[in-house]
């Protein structure tokens, strides 16, 4: 990361910098504990593997935590790939413009339908959660998982790490057009 949080003579741009760099350091200290969810999820195909094809008796307990496992890979792994800048992008395009006009866009684009996107998921996520904890919602396998209101309460979770890591990102591509400096992205 070879962004400067400190700008001379703007000193609101520099604590916007240091809120920026405070959500991107919570974003991927909870992004590196997440990413352990892939070491499980592969310790636990193979523990099903061997249970289902080497003793003949797959547990429907082991799919359902793959199930979870991916859910946590994936929905976690969405901030970081905001964070990192590897999320899916039309590079094809935004190459041949200018930064100002890439750091524009990419505002808009924040504005006018990321944050409305995970508005709408958070706002229609706690009632989710909610039923499913008040109906004490468990599989509907005998064998399955209980307390799926847990799984489900990684919605809500990941997305507010989302709003974070594209709050982080609009914050530096903000202070870069206002103070016109080609501050470089978070890699």
């Amino acid at each position: 990361m070879a962004i400067d949080n400190t700008i001379p003579n703007r000193p609101i741009a520099s604590l916007f910098l240091k809120i920026a760099a405070l959500f991107e350091s919570i974003v991927r200290k909870v992004s590196a504990i997440c990413c352990w969810s892939s070491a499980l999820l592969v310790l636990v195909i193979i523990l099903n593997v061997i249970m289902r094809y080497g003793f003949e008796n797959g547990l429907i307990i082991f799919e359902e935590i793959q199930w979870h496992l991916y859910a946590i890979g994936i929905m976690f792994g969405l901030s970081y790939a905001e964070i990192t800048n590897a999320h899916v992008s039309v590079d094809l395009l935004s190459e041949r413009f200018k930064p100002n006009t890439k750091r524009f866009w990419e505002i808009f684009g924040t504005l006018f339908f990321v944050f409305p996107f995970i508005f709408v998921i958070l706002f229609n996520s706690w009632d989710y959660i909610e039923a499913s904890y008040r109906l004490n919602e468990s599989s509907v396998s005998p064998l399955g998982l209980p307390m799926r209101w847990l799984i489900k309460s990684a919605i809500p979770a990941s997305f507010i790490l989302l709003a974070m890591a594209v709050t982080t990102r609009l914050i530096r591509n903000v202070v870069a057009m206002i103070t016109s400096t080609d501050t470089e992205e978070p890699s």
